[in-house]
């Protein structure tokens, strides 16, 4: 079935697409100047932190075990973990996309992690937002990117790289605890190349006049696909439709390998 991005008719008469993106927008902007504050300030109450997909979510507003208290412990100790420390910058690939609630970014973000230590990651940033008290707020992040790669541009036995990797290690291990730091490694393990392959052969078999490919894209062509991420059990791409810039995100069965929900963001 095809899903249509987040409703937002009773909210967008408050919160206009240019509210929305500028909310977006004050993310890497707080990173590049490492305010954690201003960073924090960007989210709803309850808020989910998908980074990446597939790993352990940050779950914002519940009761957290380590701090005690119910509130945003989770998403300060994320930014004490992978923000604060390193040097984080946008490279933005295409346009963003305002889609109801929903903003998309297709992006690279480049990572320097310390000792001339460089990690680049393609991405398909996902904000859902929401209204807090009357403003917008971001009340889920789902960061589409591979594991395995960043991993291998990190690891290596010359000083630097061991640096980094004895204190990445150590730093998770303070702030996220044992589980924390398995449950990242873990996200290496996604719908992989078979699942990239499954997209493709759904996007051609919908460009070939299958209707049951055509029908579970939403009667969208889909066209001119690149940048294909496998993240957790959802494949997303680059592509154009009627002509225009778009990115597709699937979500697939883990078992069967199949596309079983997609949505298209124009």
């Amino acid at each position: 079935m095809s899903v249509t991005p987040t409703d937002a008719a009773a909210v967008t008469r408050t919160a206009t697409a240019r509210e929305l993106l500028d909310l977006v927008l004050g993310s890497p902007a707080a990173v590049a100047v490492h305010d954690k504050q201003a960073w924090l300030g960007l989210f709803s109450e309850r808020h989910v932190v998908e980074d990446p997909v597939g790993g352990r979510p940050v779950l914002g507003g519940l009761y957290d075990r380590r701090s005690r208290v119910r509130g945003g412990a989770p998403l300060d100790r994320f930014w004490d973990t992978f923000i604060a420390p390193n040097d984080i910058r946008f490279h933005i690939e295409n346009d963003d996309i305002v889609s109801g609630l929903d903003v998309i970014r297709d992006v690279t973000i480049e990572t320097r992690l310390g000792g001339g230590v460089v990690a680049k990651a393609p991405m398909h940033l996902l904000y859902e937002t929401t209204l807090d008290d009357g403003a917008p707020r971001i009340r889920r992040i789902a960061a589409h990117w591979e594991v395995a790669p960043m991993f291998a541009q990190v690891a290596g036995v010359d000083r630097a790289k061991l640096g980094v990797a004895a204190a990445m290690g150590t730093r998770m291990l303070r702030l996220q605890g044992l589980g924390g730091s398995l449950a990242f490694g873990l996200a290496v393990r996604s719908v992989g190349e078979r699942g990239k392959r499954s997209v493709r052969r759904l996007v051609a078999d919908a460009r070939r006049g299958d209707q049951r490919s055509l029908d579970l894209l939403g009667g969208h062509s889909v066209e001119n696909v690149t940048k294909v991420i496998a993240a957790g059990d959802t494949v997303t791409a680059t592509c154009t439709v009627d002509g225009a810039h778009a990115v597709l995100f699937c979500y697939l069965n883990r078992r069967t390998m199949q596309v079983t929900k997609t949505v298209v963001y124009r």
